[in-house]
């Protein structure tokens, strides 16, 4: 549990949290521009205090591209960039107003960081969000103390340190319980409702085997078997034709059942299946479940030609690749649709990438087969 976000446990979830990271950038962006413009008299360098609200936007900027579904999950460097950025527009702001800034709560940097960290706790673990916090406001608290002789209030300069520290801890504290709590929550519900592997592959992949041998073989009985035994059965003087159409019948039964066995699972969804070295054998109950709900989606998706559709795999090494390609008409954009599943496809596959190209949608997808894994 250490290590797990709230996002790798619930891709979607941190696809609904982007809406509210736009949104916190924003209102930073915004905190930030009308502190600085109602505190301009204490400003001493204004080319600064533009450096540094370009350098929160840079730091908002990034936090929304790294957020996107199609960039997922939100790494540690995403995390510790954002705060990079975010404590050099901190220390641009400050070095704009040394030895001209009188108060230190109407400085913007603690405050825009603040709001930017509550959004951290559906992205990372909740550790990291209080280990970063603390080091964000530690440096907060030593910009504050070294510039407590400017300061009007008469007060000890560590008191100075607190109070401009104190937004980007609560914050940090804030959205690391939220993390902790969200990802303790999923991983309870995990443990509730989870299945064996063995008994869902199954239904995913035997059952289905099974379902399909068990259609094609009532088929053969029905049109040819049954008739021929009711035949016997009125006539009970069986003849050399008799046999003969005996033995053809139970060899035509063997064959389809044959057939049925060495179909892959992936040829039951696409009619256009490329695998020579029965990679699909080796996807996981997870990756069956992402690869037949991504088929769905495109057949669903009236601007893809899905009886067109062709899937691709392919082994070299310790890893495979599944490539589904579907032409795309020229005026579909089919990026939006796309995004909650590739939010979570990056929870499952080791890597997703997709593309429009001459007017065909490709989606890679890439993956340890089973018996390469090391736990399988």
């Amino acid at each position: 549990m250490r290590n797990d976000t709230a996002q790798r446990l619930d891709p979607l979830g941190g696809l609904t949290a982007r809406p509210f990271v736009i949104g916190a950038v924003a209102v930073s962006l915004l905190v930030s521009v009308s502190m600085s413009i109602t505190s301009a008299s204490q400003v001493s360098s204004p080319p600064l205090e533009i450096a540094g609200l370009l350098a929160l936007a840079a730091a908002g900027v990034f936090f929304i591209r790294a957020s996107s579904p199609f960039r997922a999950p939100f790494p540690l460097r995403a995390h510790a960039t954002v705060c990079l950025l975010a404590l050099l527009a901190i220390l641009l702001n400050s070095l704009a107003q040394w030895g001209s800034n009188e108060v230190v709560r109407d400085d913007w940097g603690a405050v825009a960081l603040a709001i930017l960290t509550l959004m951290f706790g559906s992205y990372r673990p909740g550790w990291e969000i209080m280990v970063c916090a603390v080091v964000c406001s530690a440096v907060i608290g030593g910009l504050a103390v070294a510039q407590a002789h400017t300061f009007v209030a008469d007060v000890p300069a560590p008191v100075f340190g607190i109070l401009a520290a104190v937004p980007v801890l609560a914050a940090g504290a804030a959205a690391s319980t939220f993390s902790r709590s969200l990802v303790g929550s999923l991983l309870e519900w995990r443990s509730a409702h989870g299945r064996p592997e063995a008994s869902v592959s199954g239904d995913g992949d035997g059952a289905g085997r099974t379902d399909t041998a068990r259609a094609s073989h009532l088929v053969h009985l029905s049109e040819q078997v049954f008739p021929f035994l009711e035949g016997v059965v009125r006539h009970p003087q069986l003849t050399a034709a008799d046999g003969d159409r005996a033995r053809v019948l139970a060899r035509e039964l063997r064959m389809l059942m044959v057939i049925d066995a060495e179909r892959s699972w992936l040829m039951r969804l696409v009619r256009d299946v490329r695998d020579p070295q029965h990679v699909a054998d080796g996807m996981g109950e997870a990756e069956r479940g992402y690869v037949r709900a991504m088929v769905g989606h495109m057949r669903r998706d009236d601007g893809l030609t899905a009886e067109r559709m062709r899937l691709t795999l392919h082994a070299e090494g310790s890893h495979a690749t599944c490539t589904l390609s579907v032409p795309c008409a020229p005026e579909h954009n089919p990026r939006v649709q796309l995004a909650p599943y590739i939010a979570v496809g990056r929870s499952i596959f080791d890597s997703v990438d997709w593309r429009v190209e001459r007017g065909m949608l490709t989606l890679r997808l890439t993956f340890q087969p089973n018996e390469t894994r090391g736990n399988p």
